[in-house]
């Protein structure tokens, strides 16, 4: 039997004289209801068209309001026909979903599924992305129909001014979550279309230089007279134990326990892809171990608490919290060092640009590299998956590297 789509004007009155228009739906005999949002009084009401009259000053515009209800509910019932659903009442519900679903009911769900999974930094990105976008809105609610590629490229701007100021691949990096959760709209058939299709995420203009020592530097930093014992003194330990063991990532660094070392290797499951790494402890890894007391079941490092149990949100807390104050002392090896070099106490170049734990990784790829360690086997130290990766995470070291190549040639 057909599926017939009809307006009608319903009988309760509204307190200003108005009767509201409905759209009923029917299929087999079987009705179902939604209100248009348009109310007229009995006047103005075709009957027989199913249209408001002309004598009304607003015609065309509820007309036109009318004429896109019928239109979504005839394309709501071809999807639904499509999988098999076709009652009027699967036609409403679904109408009526679409009116109702909000992008933070999708965005909770997409974190707690990862808190669930324990994707820790997935969530972490996600709720600083979808807090953003609060902040845009004014409000934690927003409607799917609102999304369009108009809004995404009006909340791009956003991110780029004033407060958040965020750099292109900042911006590409908050918009990773917010693409999934629209993403899951669309499958879900919440959204009728991709309003990333049409949109252009900002790219950067030119590949960041990544921060890196020279092997002098580094020799420099190793150099510099620290009281044992002291915060510093312990940060520059894990940095130079990090940049030894081919830049193991700081939150590993700060979870490695005594356990983790047996017969000479060092074993340890990575944070950010729970893949297992092992290696042979070198010569340099093992005299700042030397400087250590060994107890089993405690962290190598002082950066954590042994005796406290972490949920994984509040260890991830503590790692960011100790990252940054080992940035700092950083930074102050980095003025140790340059006054060094003023005083021609040492001879290399100062330390430019930002220090952070984090080139303690990106100096060892290029030293790797200097010393003819090839891509492939440099793949394999440094934990990638494919060599692509590799490849993009070189290409942006140093301009030196190619320089050399140059003159081996002429």
């Amino acid at each position: 039997m057909a599926t017939t789509f009809h307006f009608f004007l319903k009988k309760r009155q509204k307190k200003n004289g108005e009767y509201p228009i409905y759209l009923r739906v029917t299929h087999n005999r079987k009705h179902s209801y939604k209100t248009t949002g348009v109310s007229v009084k009995k006047k103005f009401w075709n009957a027989r068209q199913e249209v408001v009259r002309g004598s009304h000053p607003k015609e065309a515009t509820l007309n036109k309001i009318l004429d896109q209800v019928l239109k979504e509910a005839e394309e709501q019932y071809s999807q639904n026909s499509r999988h098999g659903e076709k009652s009027a009442k699967s036609v409403i519900e679904k109408i009526k979903e679409k009116e109702t679903a909000d992008f933070f009911d999708y965005a909770k769900d997409y974190l707690d599924e990862k808190k669930k999974d324990q994707k820790h930094s997935q969530v972490v990105q996600g709720t600083v992305a979808f807090n953003k976008v609060e902040q845009f809105e004014g409000k934690r609610t927003l409607p799917f129909n609102k999304i369009t590629p108009h809004y995404l490229n009006e909340l791009q701007k956003y991110l780029q001014r004033p407060p958040h100021n965020n750099k292109a691949s900042t911006v590409r990096k908050t918009f990773q979550p917010i693409k999934k959760v629209i993403h899951r709209a669309v499958m879900n058939k919440i959204i009728d279309y991709d309003p990333f299709v049409g949109f252009n995420l900002v790219k950067d203009t030119k590949p960041p230089k990544k921060t890196k020592l020279s092997i002098e530097q580094i020799r420099a930093i190793e150099g510099l007279d620290l009281e044992p014992g002291s915060s510093i003194w312990h940060s520059r330990n894990a940095f130079l134990f990090s940049f030894y063991g081919a830049g193991i990532r700081f939150g590993d660094v700060c979870c490695l326990k005594w356990d983790n070392i047996k017969d000479g290797r060092l074993t340890y499951r990575m944070n950010k892809n729970d893949k297992q790494f092992s290696s042979e402890l070198n010569a340099y890894q093992k005299e700042i171990l030397e400087r250590y007391k060994p107890k089993p079941g405690t962290y190598i490092f002082p950066f954590l608490n042994s005796s406290k149990k972490y949920t994984p949100i509040t260890l991830r807390k503590r790692i960011a919290s100790k990252n940054v104050t080992v940035s700092r002392h950083l930074k102050a090896m980095k003025n140790m060092v340059n006054k060094k070099i003023e005083k021609e106490e040492i001879e290399c170049k100062k330390i430019e640009g930002k220090v952070s734990f984090h080139i303690a990784r990106h100096s060892f790829a290029q030293y790797a590299i200097e010393k003819g360690l090839d891509i492939y086997k440099l793949m394999q130290t440094l934990r990638h998956a494919k060599i692509e990766t590799t490849q993009k995470y070189l290409k942006s070291l140093d301009d030196e590297l190619a320089d050399k190549a140059m003159r081996e040639v002429f």
